[in-house]
């Protein structure tokens, strides 16, 4: 029951549209009428400039840290007695699904590249570092962010998956880069068609 409950929580969490609230408190905005129609921070960036777009991923990470952290305290103090791993990638997985799918905006949120990275950051430390040294280290490659995420979602996957985590990290890896590309089908269009920027 507990951990049903906490589910609920990161989904509810991971559902507050940060750079929705942002955008439309700071400029009178809505930003799904711009850009890619997404609320995350790149699309926030092409909207309302750089420090709101910094603002946004800040909000957006913190989505899936409390609930993530929030959670191990729990199973450290045996308040939550089920399988940890388990219990960590479900609220992990809840936070993401709340940012892409977010229940205040008719489900429809952002593409989760912030708050995957911060769900993984608390639950395997390793493979997010791995996969932030690939993300930032393509940025002196290309300047397409598509690129840069969707080779984060792989390298999240395989470095969890080759340094022997527990499988339902692995597990939980695997759904979250699947759910990266899935949100960037279109980018993915346009990167087979050479116009995506």
């Amino acid at each position: 029951m507990l951990l049903a409950l906490l589910v609920i929580f990161s989904y509810l969490m991971g559902s507050i549209p940060t750079g929705y609230i942002l955008v439309k408190k700071k400029l009178n905005k809505d930003v799904r009428e711009y850009g890619s129609g997404n609320i995350g921070a790149t699309n926030v960036r092409r909207v309302a400039g750089e420090k709101l777009s910094k603002i946004t991923a800040i909000c957006d990470m913190l989505k899936a840290v409390i609930p993530v952290l929030l959670t191990r305290f729990l199973i450290w103090n045996n308040i939550l007695t089920a399988n940890e791993s388990l219990s960590l990638s479900l609220v992990a997985i809840a936070a993401i699904l709340g940012h892409n799918y977010t229940i205040f905006l008719k489900f429809k949120g952002g593409k989760g590249v912030a708050t995957s990275a911060a769900a993984f950051m608390c639950v395997v430390p390793i493979p997010f570092l791995i996969t932030a040294v690939v993300f930032f280290g393509l940025k002196l490659f290309t300047k397409v962010v598509s690129i840069r995420s969707l080779s984060a979602g792989v390298t999240l996957f395989l470095s969890t998956l080759l340094l022997g985590y527990d499988k339902y990290y692995v597990y939980a890896s695997l759904f979250a880069c699947l759910l990266v590309f899935w949100r960037h089908k279109e980018n993915i269009k346009r990167l087979i068609k050479g116009t995506e920027k």
